[in-house]
């Protein structure tokens, strides 16, 4: 059975560095691994139609996926499909259509079904049912998904999530032009991959919904799994680099330690970047690490208030920790990005400026700051329910209906479709003062702007500079404001689950 797979691309995000989408890329595979023929169109770096192919392939499943940022490319695209070929069944899933499927089926007719979470077993049970002639009724007997039922929204029971990580094939990368995606590995210049190695989060972190989308229960692949993958990309790829996409990679130690040795055992020597968590290492994991490849980590410190951690983010971390790690990192010469969010919900302005201080006293330990001031409200998270508790959403705000958030535009930001949490006593102006004052911590560093330079340089991106500076200037000539900013492709954000962590500007 023809299906169509297809990844959109984000508007908003038109010079950020590309990668894979892994999460639908399993899902190809495991519907190759059953039988079916798959075509995958990802929009990020293909200029095919999504229509003109549905209209040449007349596939009985098409699979829509994307986040939150680009759900309306992803609704003009199931659009297209039906226009070009009506009796496709349109199957819409992700980290948005897991936590807005009232909002999607009510508002979008042509979207027919919805996966809620991780969809390997869901859409194989859907290709089935496609094949057995896409009885309505029978629908009701998939788990974890939500459709029309004669006008009626329906959703059915939740699926247990998967245990065994292992039983799944290697994401289908053969599907999507690889070469395509110019992945480079931070500050090295040399091409990378991505890998995820593990599933799920238990934090639960208010402004993230990774946990609502993977599960709470931290479920790890096989290292000897994973470095096959890895050995597979260095030998069929070419890549020379490996960037971990898993929440956070050192949750369980022994998962941690599994997979150095494994590349030690092998003699791989590539050089790695990975998510780590505050209170999960210490210095000889750190040091293990490092030995194995590990040159560079992600860490979420977020704040640098006790209180705006333990109550406002839920994060379950501590300050002190935060500082003891990045002393471990300067001791070691491991490179950090150390990511920061201001805002949360019910964070105080002195509180806020907490953080600021916290960045500048460990700044000589922090080599690249990644600064959100402005959390975003992502469906299925915490923060989205405190702001429609608190009417804090704006006024007839649906995920559905076109928005755009022009308030980024006072923060230095690109203007995008995510609401932003805005409350009393951490308004706009805090904000933009707080962002402000980042700013100019970050300019005074010759380093920076020399690192700043470099990377626009590398990545090839001084065209997309120079057009958005034009564009711009046009702009302001036009007495209109810049709704874009250029970002350095070298710094992705994490697309495990929909999260304020943004790339850094």
């Amino acid at each position: 059975m023809n299906i169509l797979a297809i990844y959109p691309q984000e508007p908003e995000l038109p010079v950020f560095e590309k990668m894979p989408p892994l999460g639908m890329l399993w899902i190809a595979g495991e519907l190759r691994r059953a039988g079916h023929q798959v075509v995958f169109l990802d929009e990020q770096v293909e200029n095919r139609d999504a229509g003109h192919l549905a209209a040449e392939l007349h596939p009985a499943l098409a699979l829509l996926g994307g986040t939150s940022h680009c759900r309306f490319r992803s609704f003009e695209i199931a659009a297209s499909l039906k226009r070009h070929s009506p009796e496709t069944t349109v199957v819409y899933g992700g980290p948005h259509a897991t936590f807005a499927i009232e909002d999607t089926l009510a508002h979008i007719p042509t979207v027919d079904v919805i996966v809620r979470g991780e969809g390997e077993q869901a859409c194989l049970e859907l290709a089935q049912w496609a094949s057995h002639g896409k009885h309505l009724a029978e629908l009701s007997g998939i788990k974890g998904i939500g459709y029309r039922d004669n006008g009626r929204i329906a959703r059915t029971s939740p699926r247990a999530i998967n245990d065994d990580l292992d039983s799944l094939g290697p994401p289908a990368r053969d599907l999507v032009p690889m070469a395509r995606y110019h992945m480079m590995m931070d500050y090295m210049g040399i091409p990378g991959a991505s890998v995820i190695t593990a599933r799920g989060c238990p934090i639960g972190c208010t402004f993230c919904s990774a946990a609502a989308m993977f599960g709470k229960s931290y479920r790890t692949r096989n290292p000897s799994l994973v470095v096959d993958e890895i050995e597979g990309l260095l030998s069929d790829y070419g890549i020379q680099g490996i960037k971990i996409f898993d929440s956070t990679f050192t949750l369980q130690r022994s998962h941690a330690e599994g997979f150095c040795a494994e590349l030690l055992d092998r003699r791989i020597q590539i050089p790695w970047e990975c998510e780590i968590r505050v209170g999960s290492v210490d210095k000889r994991l750190l040091a293990t690490m490092q030995q194995a490849g590990c040159y560079y980590v992600d860490v979420g410190v977020e704040s640098g208030s006790q209180r705006v951690l333990d109550h406002c983010i839920r994060k379950r971390t501590s300050v002190s920790d935060a500082e003891q790690l990045l002393r471990w990192t300067r001791e070691l010469g491991l490179l950090t990005k150390v990511f920061f969010t201001i805002g949360h919900p019910g964070e105080t302005w002195p509180e806020a400026c907490e953080t600021n201080r916290f960045i500048r006293r460990n700044r000589r330990s922090i080599r690249l700051a990644a600064y959100q001031a402005g959390i975003k409200i992502y469906p299925g998270t915490a923060v989205e329910t405190f702001a429609r508790e608190r009417n804090l959403m704006p006024a007839g705000f649906h995920w559905s209906k076109p928005y755009t958030n022009t308030l980024n535009r006072s923060l230095f930001r690109p203007v995008d479709s995510i609401p932003l949490l805005i409350q009393p006593g951490m308004g706009l102006r805090e904000l933009r003062r707080l962002r402000l004052g980042f700013i100019a911590l970050r300019v005074s560093s010759p380093r920076f702007v020399w690192e700043k330079l470099k990377a626009i340089v590398q990545s090839r991106a001084i065209p997309d500079y120079l057009r958005i500076l034009l564009r711009g200037a046009l702009l302001r000539c036009a007495g209109r404001s810049p709704s874009g900013k250029a970002v350095p492709p070298s710094s992705p954000a994490r697309r495990t689950g929909e999260s304020n962590h943004a790339p850094p500007d």
